[in-house]
């Protein structure tokens, strides 16, 4: 699986990734979170933009791409769609026991792009020092 968007896109994705998580607390702060619906639309702001920036991050070019980088990315998807499968079975298995329906939250396909972008960043550093001290895998 070949990277869709430029180098630069990893950056932003990266950018986007942290204002997502600071700017709620700072439109809290200021005041433009006030009510349940402005809170509800803020949250749903802040999913949003962080699927965008995840997906930014994880199908965006390296800057030496190539058919092991392709491997890598579907490598982690793989590892990720494992890891999220996992997580989502033992959520739904604790829901049951504590007889809550609103503990498995339908934001979970956020835990699947964190993995995949996990994972895939973990490859490429395993890749660069594999190929730093020479060995082959």
């Amino acid at each position: 699986m070949k990277g869709l968007f430029p180098v630069s896109f990893r950056i932003l994705g990266y950018v986007l990734l942290i204002m997502s998580v600071f700017a709620p607390m700072v439109l809290y702060m200021v005041g433009v979170i006030n009510t349940d619906e402005s809170f509800v639309l803020a949250k749903l702001g802040m999913k949003l933009v962080i699927w965008i920036s995840l997906f930014m991050i994880f199908l965006s070019k390296t800057k030496d791409e190539d058919e092991v980088t392709s491997s890598l990315r579907m490598k982690a998807m793989k590892w990720a769609l494992f890891i999220w499968g996992a997580y989502y079975i033992i959520a739904i298995v604790v829901a049951a026991f504590d007889s809550s329906v609103q503990q498995v939250d339908n934001s979970v396909g956020i835990y699947f792009m964190v993995m995949n972008v996990i994972c895939f960043e973990f490859l490429q550093q395993k890749r660069k020092m594999e190929k730093k001290f020479g060995r082959k895998n």
